[in-house]
């Protein structure tokens, strides 16, 4: 069953365009991910320094344990997590 990853980032003031190339360095990373099917990567018009990253994976499985526990997700969020104020919050949803 397939499965969206949404995840919320949020960024230093005055790091905004850091935090994005850091992004888009790493978006090539995840797509070639097992399982990924597509994304969605944007910034939130209504909070200026937090951005939101959708994921359209084939099941979870292929998110939570064969992304996350690889070494490409270390270094994926090595591009961009030192322009973070706090870890990124996740949640998964089945579309319907």
């Amino acid at each position: 069953m397939a499965v969206v990853e949404v995840t919320k980032f949020e960024t230093r003031s005055g790091e905004e365009e850091l935090f994005r190339r850091g992004m888009e360095a790493g978006l090539p990373i995840l797509v070639r991910q097992e399982g990924y099917i597509s994304h969605e990567f944007g910034t939130d018009l209504d909070q200026p320094l937090t951005y939101w990253l959708t994921v359209h994976w084939q099941t979870l499985q292929h998110h939570t344990e064969g992304f996350q526990k690889s070494a490409d997700f270390q270094a994926f969020v090595a591009n961009f997590r030192p322009y973070l104020t706090r870890p990124a919050s996740l949640s998964h949803f089945s579309p319907e």
